[in-house]
């Protein structure tokens, strides 16, 4: 076995071309994915900073008024008018967009100015602003009578966007969306519950009790991850494929130049040749992990205050990683040897490995893809390992890992009890 293993080893730093592809194409997508999205998986908000303008052409004010005055005019009880006069003042959206644009996490990306329209297309033109939010005349009004009375239709939110700032103008538009999505949901709660006459303490007092029933609880111990640990991973658990097809591909050499049938010759079992790759393949691909991750730790300062405790989870992660693509070695070279042909290799390392580094999140987030692709990639090595690699960072112990190791070991499995359906144990011409 340990034959096999040198000779792996020893064939694998003759040939520049796939060194190349194993330690330095990683590092350099790291370096440049890293630096293009330098903080944003962090927290830091500074590429996202953005200036809005606020063009208001409704009077707020006015508006409250005028719904005051038509509560009166209708016929209701004193104490339901002086609820909805009382509720019609304090939950005005134009007031409550306004304070959402000063939280503390807003204000620290968003900056807004005040303007007329006839600055407004001469600002996003030039560039001075990222976009515009246009509130239309009379919105107050309209709002407060759809939202308390059920009566009339709203003036919708115009909002102008600089295409050249997509990225931020993209933010703000999600940011106003989501208001006007939370405010509309609320609202038609409150009116399917037939309680739109409630003042608005016992709206404010149902509203903490949501919350506490349905709130956030924080369960990771980590710190955010940043854009060069992400990546650092991502591109690690990419990168780790192509030792399988590598491997695999010297297979095919070895069996032009008719290795496989001396090994059967000497009276070797043919299985100890395919054990070989694996563990080679095992052996390499382990090593290159830990040359990713103590590169990036050494340049990139990617994880330079971490425990023993953390690298010995991150060596366990990565050695199942390592077995499972052992044993995709297995199931190429089997294929290889069984059919002569280092087409499957080709494939794989062509296509088979993008489409599963796309579907792992090793270029982003799943969480940014459609669910069903996010499913799939949980189910690929690639992705499973990430998946550990990213829960074992942010503080989550071993019992939240295991789903995804068993994952990883279940592949493993499968690649190798197909190998060794597929794999020949007769000499080959």
């Amino acid at each position: 076995m340990g034959t096999f293993l040198w000779k792996d080893i020893i064939v694998l730093l003759r040939k520049k071309t796939e060194l190349i592809t194993l330690i330095l194409m990683p590092l350099v997508l790291i370096v440049i994915l890293g630096f293009a999205l330098k903080g944003l998986l962090g927290g830091d908000t500074e590429a996202l900073n953005m200036k809005v303008g606020i063009v208001n052409k409704d009077n707020e004010q006015l508006g409250i008024e005028e719904f005051i005055n038509e509560l009166e005019e209708m016929d209701l009880s004193e104490e339901v008018v002086s609820e909805l006069r009382l509720a019609g003042g304090e939950i005005s959206p134009v007031s409550l967009l306004d304070e959402v644009f000063q939280e503390e996490g807003i204000q620290d990306i968003m900056e807004t100015e005040n303007m007329d329209v006839a600055d407004r297309d001469k600002a996003v033109a030039e560039g001075d602003v990222d976009a515009v939010l246009t509130i239309p005349e009379g919105f107050t009004y309209q709002a407060l009578q759809k939202m308390l009375l059920n009566k009339g239709d709203v003036t919708a939110f115009d909002i102008t966007i600089n295409e050249y700032s997509s990225l931020s103008a993209n933010v703000f538009n999600s940011i106003v969306e989501d208001f006007v999505r939370t405010l509309n949901f609320e609202t038609a709660i409150n009116r399917a519950l037939g309680e739109e006459e409630q003042s608005i303490s016992s709206l404010e007092e149902e509203s903490r009790e949501r919350n506490e029933l349905g709130g956030i609880e924080t369960v990771s111990t980590g710190e955010p991850i940043s854009s060069f640990q992400y990546y650092t991973i991502g591109m690690a658990v990419m990168f780790v494929l192509f030792v399988a097809s590598t491997i695999a591909g010297e297979a095919y050499v070895e069996k032009q130049q008719h290795v496989f049938n001396r090994i059967l010759l000497s009276g070797k079992h043919p299985l100890l040749y395919l054990a070989g790759k694996m563990v080679s393949t095992t052996v390499i691909a382990f090593v290159q992990l830990v040359l990713l991750f103590s590169v990036s730790a050494l340049i990139f300062q990617s994880f330079i205050t971490e425990t023993l405790e953390f690298w010995a989870g991150m060596a366990m992660i990565s050695l199942f990683l390592s077995i499972c693509v052992g044993s995709l070695a297995t199931l190429l070279t089997s294929l290889t040897i069984r059919f002569n042909s280092v087409a499957f290799v080709y494939i794989f390392s062509g296509g088979l490995v993008t489409l599963f580094a796309f579907a792992g999140g090793s270029f982003f987030p799943t969480s940014q893809m459609p669910e069903v692709v996010a499913l799939i990639g949980n189910w690929t090595p690639n992705g499973a390992a990430l998946t550990s690699y990213m829960q074992w960072m942010q503080g989550f112990g071993l019992d939240t890992l295991r789903p995804s190791l068993f994952r990883i070991i279940g592949a493993s499995i499968l690649f190798i009890t197909a190998s060794l359906v597929i794999f020949p144990r007769r000499r080959l011409v």
